[in-house]
């Protein structure tokens, strides 16, 4: 059988090719240099994207975390997600999101209501720090900017 690589290291010898061969060749052209720089760190992303769970950690998190803030937590139980394709995995948790943040949008709204208007502190969700909601949030900020940054921290 015949070796073929796979995307992951076609990208990566793009990447050495860029920075090994390339750049030392555009050292007198700021621009081209900045464009080389810039393509290879692209590269780097693509690269880090097939390393990545492909969204199935996030949807873990979101059923863990047991919000219950759209139907779509209970249409899709962890096996149906990862049986979906990305795109369909990607519009999954694009429409979540929107639902997450109508839903602190409204909880702000009736927080605020009730703080002017009455004694009734209840809220629908929990978007004190700390709670449940700012948790989820920041572990999908961390896992987003582990493919687009991976030198960021905390």
């Amino acid at each position: 059988m015949q070796y073929r690589p796979d995307a992951k290291e076609l990208l990566s010898a793009i990447q050495d090719f860029m920075m090994k061969e390339l750049l030392p060749k555009l050292e007198g052209d700021d621009i081209l240099s900045y464009k080389t720089l810039v393509s290879w760190n692209m590269l780097g992303v693509i690269a880090r994207e097939f390393d990545s769970t492909e969204y199935t950690n996030t949807w873990l998190d979101i059923l863990a975390s047991k919000l219950s803030i759209s139907e779509l937590e209970k249409k899709y139980s962890i096996d149906t997600f990862r049986n979906l394709s990305k795109k369909e995995r990607y519009q999954i948790l694009y429409e979540w999101n929107q639902d997450l943040a109508r839903a602190i949008r409204e909880t702000s709204v009736h927080s605020q209501m009730n703080k002017t208007h009455s004694n009734d502190h209840s809220t629908k969700l929990d978007i004190n720090p700390k709670g449940n909601v700012w948790t989820l949030v920041k572990s999908q900020l961390k896992e987003n900017l582990s493919v687009s940054n991976p030198r960021f921290q905390t």
